[in-house]
């Protein structure tokens, strides 16, 4: 794809919110929601600044720096 591979960074704002940085920009945010079908558990949402794709939920926490890096070097407005 011609990108290059940067290491990301969260920071937790909230018990439920934090921010994602690339390079010490901030580039979208990961949010924890409640599932309401199943009590108790939970999921991750993580939605990058200036993306026409939206959010994308992810129900397993290990796999958040994964997605994020994947929806990071897929961005469709960044180099």
């Amino acid at each position: 794809m011609g990108r290059y591979r940067t290491d990301l960074t969260f920071r937790r704002i909230t018990p439920e919110e934090s921010r994602i940085y690339q390079d010490g920009t901030v580039v979208g945010e990961v949010y924890r929601q409640d599932d309401v079908l199943n009590a108790g558990a939970h999921y991750y949402v993580i939605h990058l600044s200036e993306d026409h794709r939206g959010p994308v939920k992810v129900h397993d926490r290990a796999h958040i720096r994964v997605e994020a890096q994947r929806l990071v070097d897929t961005h469709p407005l960044w180099p």
